[in-house]
């Protein structure tokens, strides 16, 4: 008896005393593999710069270096997220690990298991620099994003992703500049951290700017990818938005709102190259005064070069910076070498964008469109200017609309570019207004029927447009179009 006894106290001492520190050098090693699948899925820079190893617990901080346009977004609504260092500005992660099989305390949601575990960790989100002790640290310093993971010992793990609401600044209620009512979500990782899933629910935020506040209620996202092999990731994805909408600050009317919004799309990165399909839908839609009903899309990307784009858009913007005239800095474009090597390698496995089964509902009947534009990489010359890309392309276009709903936008468009450009129409009479830009639009709308690049077909008006070898043809007449190229 008396040795069994010490037999079972032994064991006990060798699980509890022992195993921690066997499972803290476990731990490090998860962590540092947890780390390198955050690099994949995000697409972002992620370093483990700080690592303390302990018996029973560990810390540990992670550097999230942010590509700039997204930090430039970061900083200018919500500055107090971002730290800085020497190598790019980022996100500072912290971490509390405490060590398996039986962590000493309490599991995730503050519930007691005798399940054991490889770790338990707890990462909070804290603006700072890494390396910087945060000791005495303000208020605002405290975690706004903590994530509890529980790594299982067959190396699975599940997390628990909490944002507390706030508002910034917290003086400026209820005109405060974001007003964020918290986000909740959990995300599954197997052994080998091929697949990962994830689901996030958020009541909702609103953005207030100058002159206009955006406002976004009742968002939920599931996501689901895995990477077969690291050239190789697949992923699907569901998107659910109950309402969003964007107003002038000063008037409650919509500049522009959405209702009941839902994207379900799935992706297939292979070695750099994207292949996507999309498919949306929303319940209302409002543009300024007017309404929609329901509305679908159907969308396609092949073979889309993805490190080509990415360095494409840096080029842009350089170039950008250098010439605030939109019309030099569109000639420039034309014939920068810069541009000839991202422009080449984009085109190269002849790209497509397909935008099908588009239908919005009217009061007057549906409007329905498909746009299709495909990039022949065998036709671009060498060096691959801008200007010899533009002739590499195939793209065609078809819709119809409603004859009334045509007709009664076109008269709204014109009254507001009367009002806008016109002296003389600034000291007219609504009434004379109207009669003015109906006049316009009937005149314009027999014009284009008269000279068929529009079909009156019954009650709907429909127009087809093809765009190939630098040529637009409309109804397969062909258009003039002002000198895009030297």
């Amino acid at each position: 008896m008396k040795k069994a006894l010490i037999l079972v106290v032994a064991v006990l001492v060798l699980v509890g005393g022992i195993a921690p520190y066997g499972f803290g050098i476990r731990t490090e090693e998860t962590l540092t593999t947890l780390v390198q699948l955050a690099e994949v899925v995000l697409d972002i820079p992620v370093y483990t710069t700080r690592y303390t190893r302990g018996w029973f617990r560990s810390t540990a901080e992670t550097w999230l270096a942010l590509p700039p346009d997204i930090a430039t977004a970061l900083r200018a609504y919500v500055p107090f997220m971002l730290t800085h260092s020497a190598r790019a500005e980022g996100l500072t992660v912290m971490h509390r690990i405490l060590h398996g099989p039986f962590p000493l305390s309490l599991r995730p949601g503050n519930t007691a298991s005798l399940l054991p575990v490889q770790t338990i960790l707890t990462s909070s989100l804290v603006p700072g620099v890494p390396r910087v002790s945060r000791d005495g640290q303000p208020a605002k310093a405290l975690p706004i994003l903590q994530v509890y993971t529980t790594v299982f010992l067959h190396g699975a793990g599940q997390g628990h992703v909490a944002m507390p609401a706030f508002t910034f600044p917290p003086e400026a209620q209820p005109e405060a500049d974001i007003v964020w009512d918290g986000l909740q979500g959990d995300v599954t990782v197997d052994a080998q951290g091929h697949h990962v899933t994830g689901a996030f629910q958020s009541p909702g935020l609103q953005l207030a700017g100058a002159d206009k506040k955006l406002a976004l209620h009742d968002v939920s996202l599931r996501a689901e990818v895995s990477t077969k092999r690291r050239l190789v990731r697949h992923s699907d994805t569901v998107v659910r938005v109950g309402s969003l909408a964007v107003t002038h600050r000063t008037h409650a009317p919509a500049t522009w709102a959405v209702t009941g919004a839902d994207l379900h799309a799935t992706t297939a990165t292979t070695s750099g190259t994207l292949h996507a399909v999309a498919d949306g839908q929303l319940t209302t839609l409002q543009l300024a005064d007017a309404s929609y009903g329901s509305g679908t899309a159907h969308l396609e990307l092949r073979r889309l070069y993805l490190p080509a784009l990415v360095r494409l858009l840096q080029k842009f913007g350089e170039l950008r910076q250098g010439e605030p005239d939109f019309v030099s800095f569109w000639w420039r474009l034309l014939l920068s070498e810069d541009l000839a090597r991202p422009l080449s390698e984009l085109a190269m496995p002849s790209p497509e964008f397909l935008l099908t089964q588009v239908s919005l509902h009217t009061t007057d009947g549906e409007i329905q469109a498909r746009v299709q534009v495909r990039i022949d990489g065998n036709r671009l010359l060498t060096p691959g200017y801008l200007s010899q890309l533009l002739q590499t392309i195939d793209a065609e276009a078809e819709g119809e609309a409603p004859a009334s709903w045509v007709r009664a936008t076109a008269i709204d468009q014109v009254r507001r570019a009367l009002r806008r450009r016109s002296r003389l129409a600034a000291w007219l009479p609504d009434s004379a207004l109207d009669a003015l830009a109906t006049t316009i639009t009937d005149q314009q709308l027999r014009s284009l029927v008269a000279q068929e690049y529009l079909v009156l077909d019954g009650h709907l008006y429909k127009s087809k447009a093809r765009y190939t070898h630098g040529q637009l043809l409309v109804q397969g007449k062909p258009v003039d179009l002002p000198a895009l190229t030297p």
